[in-house]
């Protein structure tokens, strides 16, 4: 037996869900206003863009390199030696650990702990 319920997708017509999904995909995805709004500066922080994302060259994204970098270093203990090939010892250049290396033994041991 066939559900009557109207909340049921099923039970309705084909344009009035296309309708439905199209004003869910608008309004997750943002930028899409009706107001003609969509332009205005008020929506988002500064150096960043409406969907959040940093714009390129800003202040913002090159003050949060910087900290992300502090981080990095003071999580790493200070310990970032680098080889000639400016990549961290026992790293390849892609970032992944080199063969037996001690980075490679240091992070298995930290994530067992884990």
């Amino acid at each position: 037996m066939a559900s009557t319920n109207p909340a049921n997708f099923a039970n309705r017509p084909t344009e009035e869900v296309k309708a439905i999904a199209s004003m869910g995909g608008k309004a997750s995805h943002g930028g899409h206003s009706t107001n003609g709004d969509s332009n205005s500066k008020e929506d988002h922080l500064p150096g960043r863009n409406p969907d959040g994302t940093f714009t390129k060259g800003s202040e913002a994204a090159k003050e949060a390199g910087h900290l992300g970098g502090l981080h990095s270093y003071q999580n790493d203990g200070g310990k970032t030696e680098t080889t000639t090939d400016s990549h961290p010892a026992g790293r390849n250049p892609d970032g992944t650990f080199t063969k037996g290396s001690e980075a490679a033994k240091e992070a298995g041991h930290k994530g067992g702990m884990a």
